[in-house]
């Protein structure tokens, strides 16, 4: 039976006609970047409406929901034909801010040249919801039998929390949320070295933004002395960068090795090596820092993964060129690994600044959150990617945070997988200058999310319809 199921969604694949689709698709996305969805303010309304007047077109039935004036998501869904949870195809309509004097186009101009569709928001995260969306008219304008039912969500605000967005929908509209899991962004497919890997990301670091203050005596810049907020600062601050505040080898990690390796030979070899370092925390932990310290200066993005990392984003301090202020702060983004506590975290920095005249305040945190990297979904999801490219499969955690947490927090498996494949050049564009995306991207994206909603949605009977 899982012989003719695949050999359906070959046969339904290569029955489309991707020239068509592919023009659609880049059209689609070229009009939702012209959007301005820059967060704040955000403003998604419109993009919202743009994507429920394409759905209209082939009867996909859809619903705006504002959660407040002109912040705006949209769900869509095409059900299947037996009672149960579809799968929810997730992205987001807000972007980050571009300055326009940078960029080789403008930043909101959708200007399609050099095979790439440029603007921000093309990788992050506009192209995404638009694959998910024409992959999934696909299966409604084709009439494809499908047993579970497809739902697309493109939320607001993600870039700034997602409290107006995805939080909004998981608190307010709990049916309209609940599906067997989710596909959201997070990982992707990478050209390494001329080496094409898809690491699809099965979980993501928690969040901390922590403000750390420094009081001290006010008084003439001509007159120094020991309680200069800013000496205490800077010292604090030196003392919290020179700690290790923990580095390890995850068991999720442990699992992807061996995901990795399925049909490997080797593997029957190592997974006696790895249980062992799966029982040990001292062997994880060292193998964590070993990690960290081979890739730390050359590949940031991988020794992130392994450890909890900090960064100093913004320092406050002064108001005049002669005056020593009486007080200066600093916010620090922590991000931790699944199995360390946030709380033990800022009582150690607590420990190691050791002045009371430094003080920490929490702005914000959220918890890490995973899925199981070696799931049915998962390996779903592998196959169904290989259906249209053949690549190795490795899942990753996300050093970054993104709307998955909210749906693995209700209990539902959620991964992140932009169907593409980057470069690393492209890649730097996302938040950056020139954010771009191919339009072949856009045509292989499409492929292995129609495959992907067919994999996970159609038993072997998936056909055409009449």
């Amino acid at each position: 039976m899982a012989r003719k199921k695949h050999e359906n969604i070959k046969k339904i694949l290569n029955s489309v006609r991707w020239n068509e689709v592919k023009d659609e698709a880049v059209e689609l996305l070229s009009n939702l970047i012209k959007i301005d969805t820059t967060n704040p303010p955000g403003n998604e309304k419109p993009a919202a409406e743009l994507l429920e007047k394409y759905f209209q077109e082939f009867g996909i039935k859809t619903k705006v929901v504002e959660s407040e004036k002109d912040r705006a998501s949209i769900i869509a869904e095409v059900e299947g034909e037996k009672n149960g949870k579809p799968i929810i195809l997730l992205s987001h309509l807000d972007v980050v801010p571009a300055n326009p004097r940078e960029w080789s186009f403008p930043p909101f101009s959708g200007e399609i040249k050099n095979g790439y569709i440029w603007g921000r928001g093309a990788i992050d995260c506009k192209g995404l919801a638009v694959v998910e969306a024409v992959a999934m008219s696909i299966v409604k304008r084709m009439g494809i039998k499908i047993q579970k039912g497809v739902k697309f969500i493109s939320v607001a605000d993600e870039e700034m929390g997602g409290e107006k967005g995805a939080k909004f929908l998981v608190e307010n509209f709990d049916e309209d949320v609940n599906g067997f899991c989710v596909i959201n962004e997070g990982g992707a497919g990478f050209i390494i070295k001329n080496r094409k890997i898809y690491m699809p990301c099965f979980g993501e670091k928690g969040p901390i933004w922590l403000k750390v203050k420094a009081k001290g005596k006010p008084g003439h810049a001509s007159m120094p002395h020991k309680d200069n907020p800013n000496l205490i600062l800077v010292q604090a601050l030196y003392k919290i960068l020179q700690t290790d505040f923990g580095k390890k080898l995850t068991d999720n990690f442990i699992k992807s090795i061996e995901f990795y390796l399925i049909g490997d030979n080797s593997r029957k070899f190592l997974k006696p090596t790895l249980k062992l370092i799966e029982n040990s925390e001292k062997i994880k932990e060292l193998l964590g820092k070993i990690i960290f310290l081979a890739t730390s200066s050359t590949q940031p993005k991988i020794s992130a993964m392994f450890s909890n990392t900090l960064s100093i984003t913004i320092m406050k301090s002064g108001y005049k060129e002669n005056v020593i202020p009486e007080e200066a702060e600093a916010v620090i983004d922590m991000r931790l690994l699944p199995g360390y506590q946030y709380d033990e975290i800022i009582e150690k920095m607590r420990k190691v600044v050791d002045d009371p005249r430094v003080s920490f305040e929490i702005l914000s945190v959220y918890e890490p959150s995973q899925s199981d990297p070696v799931s049915e979904i998962m390996m779903k999801i592998r196959e169904s990617a290989n259906y249209v490219f053949e690549a190795p499969f490795f899942p990753i955690l996300a050093t970054g945070f993104t709307d998955s947490r909210f749906f693995r927090k209700k209990g539902i498996p959620a991964y992140g997988f932009l169907p593409f494949f980057f470069t690393e050049e492209e890649i730097s564009t996302m938040h950056g200058i020139d954010e771009r995306i191919s339009i072949e991207n856009i045509e292989l994206g499409l492929k292995i999310m129609l495959s992907t909603i067919l994999n996970l949605c159609a038993d072997e009977s998936a056909i055409f319809g009449a």
